[in-house]
């Protein structure tokens, strides 16, 4: 059951770099050919509007020939530009390439569950770009699944379109994919500042990739007692973490030590993310997958069912409502590092997204109110009524979330 990987613009291509390094170390995707092909090539395909940040993220992987496309100049941090394109200049064949290509890699996969995409939530091309090509996928492929995997920017972030971009994204996503692991810079960067002074792009996006493989790559847990990996991973995570199909937004947490028991594990994990919002309020969580790597002498799950399930409930609220609200997967052998240590990841669905969400929603209400850089939009071929679509589409998300806990 082979999953189809696309990364979009510098940052779905930067992390995915980070990814890939570490999707590579780990011998059950070999043996299980599910994420790469029987010809050691990786079932990916890469884009960017420029081509030179296309390939020097793409340098050292093993990546078909073909499977790298680029146009000629960016997007200029504009959704419009990089969903409609260069029309004027005749560059629209970046659309057409990028979707022969994923064709092609779909067509060599024995059995294709479905496509990941990595991409930013606000740059042009990740975000305009992206939002067409999650739009294109599920046209082509309605019956297949479709993860997105994207990275929102600091919200103190000096493009005066981020919001805009962020709106537009978000409701593409909501109509088009099955689930969305959404990361936001500001916790990732938070999360390396108390461990060093200064803090690389290098450093954030294999932070990123770890937490996106302690969920994807193969568990023992989810492999078949007879056989290799079948890749169920990133499928069985949508089914656990989103049983409803309007609340579709994941947060992962990973936290990797050496010496540390399961419980300190927890514990330090527990104590990392944040647990409330601006008014003291504890975030719920709708459904959770807790993986644990590294567990050569098999003790997680039973530590799980002798009070350590507990713990994680509690610091992840969970619903009253969902009568199976965590899942959990082992893997002996923690391959995303680093050596030696043991890793927890927890994929949740939580209600935390609704702060973004309403930040999102209220700062891009009071520029279009005024109309502010509304003409960058307009003059790329996004209406106005676009933008009272899109504003529908996240209201919804953000009630759909207080349903659920209410």
């Amino acid at each position: 059951m082979s999953a189809v990987f696309l990364h979009v613009g510098q940052c779905g291509n930067q992390i995915g770099k980070a990814f890939w390094k570490k999707t590579s170390q780990d011998k059950a995707v070999h043996e299980g050919h599910t994420f790469i092909h029987h010809d050691g090539k990786q079932r990916s395909v890469h884009v960017d509007s420029e081509p030179k940040v296309v390939q020097k993220a793409c340098k050292g992987l093993k990546i078909r020939d073909g499977n790298i496309v680029s146009g000629k100049r960016g997007r200029g941090t504009n959704w419009a530009l990089g969903y409609h394109g260069l029309k004027k200049t005749g560059e629209d064949h970046i659309l057409e390439d990028t979707a022969n290509q994923v064709r092609k890699e779909i067509e060599r996969c024995d059995m294709y569950s479905g496509c990941i995409m990595m991409h930013s939530l606000t740059g042009g091309t990740g975000s305009g770009l992206g939002s067409r090509l999650c739009e294109a996928m599920r046209e082509e492929y309605p019956m297949n699944h479709l993860i997105s995997c994207t990275v929102a920017p600091c919200l103190t972030g000096e493009s005066p379109l981020q919001n805009y971009n962020a709106l537009l994204t978000l409701s593409y996503l909501q109509r088009n994919t099955d689930c969305v692991v959404l990361t936001y810079n500001d916790d990732v960067l938070g999360k390396l500042q108390r461990k060093m002074e200064s803090v690389s792009f290098d450093a954030m996006n294999t932070s990123i990739a770890s937490a996106l493989g302690g969920v994807f790559l193969p568990t023992d847990t989810m492999t078949p007692k007879i056989g290799p990996s079948i890749g169920m991973e990133p499928w069985e995570m949508i089914r656990s973490v989103c049983p409803l199909p309007a609340n579709k937004f994941v947060q992962v947490h990973h936290i990797a030590k050496r010496q540390l028991s399961w419980a300190g594990l927890q514990k330090q994990m527990s104590q990392g993310i944040r647990r409330h919002d601006s008014k003291g309020n504890v975030f719920g969580s709708i459904g959770n997958v807790v993986i644990a790597r590294g567990d050569s002498t098999e003790t997680f799950y039973p530590q799980m069912t002798q009070g350590l399930e507990k713990k994680f409930r509690k610091s992840f609220n969970t619903v009253s409502w969902n009568p199976f609200p965590i899942d959990i997967w082992t893997a002996k052998t923690n391959s995303i590092g680093p050596k030696d240590t043991a890793s927890i990841t927890v994929a949740s669905n939580s209600e935390s997204i609704v702060e973004y969400l309403e930040t999102v929603y209220e700062r891009s209400r009071v520029k279009f109110a005024a109309k502010a850089y509304l003409h960058w939009y307009n003059k790329y071929g996004v209406t106005n009524e676009e933008f009272e679509e899109a504003f529908d589409v996240v209201e919804d998300i953000i009630q759909n979330y207080k349903s659920a806990f209410s």
